[in-house]
This record gives C-alpha cells, structure tokens and sequence, in this order.
C-alpha cells in the first residue's frame, strides 16, 4: 500500500469510529495516521546481518510502523580521509561508490520493507575531509562547512539507488556542533550564527536531489534538530543569532529556536529579519523550502527528566510543543515552508542507570515512555513518535542506555510499557484511560480489557472491556475512579501498572 492510500484509509478508519458514538472508547483524534518509530543502528547496520534481521523482527513485533537510520556520508564515500576528492569521483552515481559500501544499508532498507515497515533515511554527516570547506584537521573537517553541492550529490545517489524509499530527512542534530560546524564564527566584534545558513544550503541540494530522482511525491522532512542549548555566561545564545565574540567557541548546541530562527530567517517575534542579522543569515531572495513535515527530537535534559519538566528560552522539549508549531506557522506566514506542517518526532527516549552521567530507573523509564505518548497523542500536529534503541549500547560511558532491553538481553519495563502504553489521568469520579495496542496490525478492530487493583499486590479485575477501532490502535475512555493500580490486558500481554495521574 502506498504512503498516500495508506493515509487515507487511516483517516476513514478514524472517521469511522468517530461515528460510531455507541462506543465507550474515543478514537484517535489527535493524529489518526500517527505512526510508531524505532531506531537503532547499532543493530540494524553495524552488527551484522544475523543481528541486522533479528533487530527488525523485534522492531515489528514491538509495533513498529517506521524505522530510521542515520546515512552518514563518510561511511560511503571514496577516501573519507584525504582532503582531496578522488580524481574523476561522480558522486550522484551510486555505481561510483566503494564496493561494498552500501551492502547493509541494501539489506536494511529490503528486509524493513519485506515486513511491511517504511523506511526514513536521514542522510546525514560526518562529511569526507574532501568535502569540506573548511581547513585544518581532518578530525576538524568531518563536520565542519560541508560543500551544500556535493552533499546535494550524495543525495542524489541515495535517492536512485533506492527508489522504493518514501520517507527522507536532512541532516541529523545540524543545531550541534558535533554533527554540524561552526554553530558560531567570529565577524568583526562580534559571532555571528552560522549553521542555520550552512543548514539551508544544504537542505535546499538535498531537496533538490531527491526531487531529482523520483522522490517528488515522498515525504521530506526538514529539521532533525536537537532540543537544547547552550547559554554561556554573558552570551545571551538562547535567544540571538549574534553574540559577544568571546563566545564563538563557547556555543557547542545553538537551540532549536534561535538556530530556527536562522534557517527561516525570522526576528523574535516572528517576522522576516531585516537589516544586519538578515544580511547574516543570507535572506535576500529566499527560496521557499517544499517540505512535507518537521522532524524533532524532544529529549528532556540528559533523556532524564520527566517529560514535563521546565526548560529554558529557546529549548523545545516534549513538553513545550507549542513553541516549535508557533515558530513553524510564523515561518509558513513568510512563505519560507509550506503551511501547517506535520511535527514528527523521530528521535527519543530516556537514559537508565547505569549510565556515568544521567540516568532514571528503569521503572521511571517505562513512566516516561508512556506520559510522552500520552502527550504526543494530544498535540494534533505530531504525526510520529520515537523510540531511540531496542537494546542499550555496551559503552556506558560514551554510549546510550536509552534501550528497552540491557545489552544482556534482558527486557526492561520499559518493553511491556512500549508495546503496551497506558496512561490514566484525572481528579474526579472519572479517569481517562489513554492507551494504545501497538502491535496489532493497523486498521484491524480490537478490543482491550480495562484492569484495575486495589493496592499494590492485589487481584487485577477488568472493569470494562473497550473495542479499539482506530487505525493505530490508539484509544480513550472515560471510567468511573475504581481502583489504585491500572493495566491493560490485550491478547496474552499486560501493560505496566499505572496510577492516576492529575493530567
């Protein structure tokens, strides 16, 4: 089935339960076409194919619609490390590539496919040394100034060879030093935002790329941005687009907002920039970007505070949606994207002792995951939602525990909670069961049974049986406050146990 018959027959599945007002269970209005995805390259491309077939078969099982991968263009390039690019290189010919280069990438993209998952490519940096712009090391060069038009070639030779791909984005985090460089360079006395300009360019080649190459009609999402950044002392870096000298290396993560702000050329309050930013940011004769949706990653601080927790100016978490899809209009009124773009959300999740650094247990992981489905599900603008790694990685200190299950193989909480979500809110006589069977085929009609408990320890017993007609298994219901601990039950599988939350 194709992205567009697929959307549709989403929307009258939805349209369908909505209708049926005989139901106790309310369809899902927020997004009737949200979709589930999971990444982990770790185990889809760099283990193995054994480990590669395996990681796909979970992701189908947990109720995957869509997996994601970083492309990073060094891994495929000839001589990633010389500062020259090979002599006679024709970089939009995927027949020009090392041998080899694409072999688990080939099997990933056929084996997602061959399971009824649709594939997002984000093609992405660390760039080879020859296509940077830049001088000094090649440690230096893997990020830094990336030439829009050779980029805008590699694209293109992703977009032929893979001709069945229908979801694509553009760069991962471009608001992160490490991903993109210089977020900030000195001009004059003072630094002046620089990757949102770089961002641009590059957009604009890969989009043209990909249209290029049969891809008119896909998906092509921009933005891939990191949700936080920095504030050194005296820099005022949250909100400006120019700042103190002294603070060019300072800027590790230009946040989303202000690195937004430059990409769409926009002041504070939402209008075109004019004068000395706008002539920064190279906004004289913008062209508007045609794009289909807006990809975020919405982690809280270190993927270890509660999804609600407070952020500062200029951040864009779970919890502060709004910002993004204020900023997102106010670029649209400027004709610089197409209006009332879908959010997809496409990296997330939550860091789990023992991790050196940040880490909630695995119990509050399995909450968290839940509580931002619940949020994600109210925000009729998020048309996907993510969940970063199956399995955590073996490095603890540099690597993510952001897993459902340890490295051991050892399921967390956090498995039966993805499968299964469960989120139960309210304050009176009522509460509102939120919740979703994730691995059910799309479109099938279900039904879940309602559990509750009186205390910890105590016999679970349904309370109410709900039919789910939605197309992505997606429910609410209102039931009467009958017990402390709550669960779903749905065909052999159990949630996890949730209390009732004030919202």
């Amino acid at each position: 089935m194709t992205e567009t018959s697929r959307r549709r027959a989403r929307r009258v599945l939805a349209a369908a339960a909505i209708c049926a007002a005989a139901l106790p269970a309310a369809p899902a209005l927020a997004a009737p076409d949200q979709q589930s995805l999971i990444e982990d390259e770790t185990l889809m491309l760099d283990s193995g194919p054994v480990a590669q077939a395996q990681a796909l078969d979970e992701a189908k099982a947990l109720g995957a619609d869509v997996i994601r991968a970083n492309v990073i263009w060094s891994r495929f390039a000839p001589s990633p490390t010389s500062k020259k690019k090979p002599k006679g290189f024709d970089g939009k010919n995927p027949a020009a590539y090392p041998a080899g280069s694409f072999t688990m990438l080939d099997s990933f993209v056929a084996g997602a496919q061959a399971r009824g998952l649709e594939v997002l490519l984000t093609a992405t940096g660390p760039i080879p040394a020859w296509a940077s712009k830049c001088k000094g090391s090649v440690a230096t060069l893997k990020t830094c100034k990336p030439d829009p038009k050779l980029f805008g070639a590699f694209v293109r030779a992703l977009g032929t060879r893979y001709p069945t791909v229908k979801k694509w984005s553009i760069w991962n985090e471009p608001n992160l030093r490490s991903w993109l460089s210089p977020q900030y360079e000195t001009s004059g006395s003072q630094a002046v935002q620089k990757s949102a300009y770089m961002y641009r360019q590059l957009a604009t080649s890969a989009i043209a790329g990909l249209r290029g190459t049969g891809h008119r009609a896909d998906q092509i999402w921009l933005g891939e941005t990191a949700p936080l950044g920095d504030d050194p002392s005296g820099c005022s870096a949250q909100r400006s687009l120019r700042v103190p000298k002294k603070c060019a290396s300072k800027i590790l993560k230009t946040s989303p907002e202000t690195f937004l702000r430059g990409v769409f050329c926009l002041n504070t309050k939402g209008k075109k920039l004019t004068g000395a930013e706008a002539t920064d940011q190279h906004c004289g004769g913008y062209k508007k970007l045609n794009v289909t949706g807006y990809a975020h990653h919405p982690y809280t601080r270190g993927g270890s505070r509660p999804p609600t927790s407070g952020v500062n100016a200029g951040e864009i978490t779970i919890n502060v949606a709004s910002r993004l899809t204020k900023l997102l209009d106010n670029a649209a009124k400027a004709k610089r994207i197409p209006a009332k773009l879908p959010i997809e959300y496409t990296e997330h999740g939550w860091q789990t002792k023992p991790d050196l650094i940040f880490g909630v247990t695995d119990a509050q992981q399995a909450e968290y995951i839940n509580q931002s489905d619940w949020i994600a599900y109210k925000n009729p603008r998020v048309h996907t939602v993510a969940q970063y790694k199956i399995v955590d990685d073996a490095n603890i200190a540099a690597g993510f525990q952001m897993g459902l299950r340890l490295l051991n193989g050892a399921p967390k909480p956090a498995y039966a909670a993805y499968k299964l979500p469960i989120w139960v809110s309210g304050k009176g006589a009522n509460v509102t069961v939120y919740g979703q069977l994730r691995p059910a085929d799309n479109g099938t009609a279900q039904s879940v049974d309602i559990q509750v408990a009186a205390s910890a320890g105590a016999a679970f017993k349904t309370v109410q049986t709900v039919p789910v007609t939605s197309a992505n298994g997606i429910f609410t219901v209102s039931v009467p406050n009958s017990g402390t601990l709550w669960r779903l039950s749905w065909n052999g599988l159990t949630s996890r146990q949730a209390e009732v939350s004030p919202k």
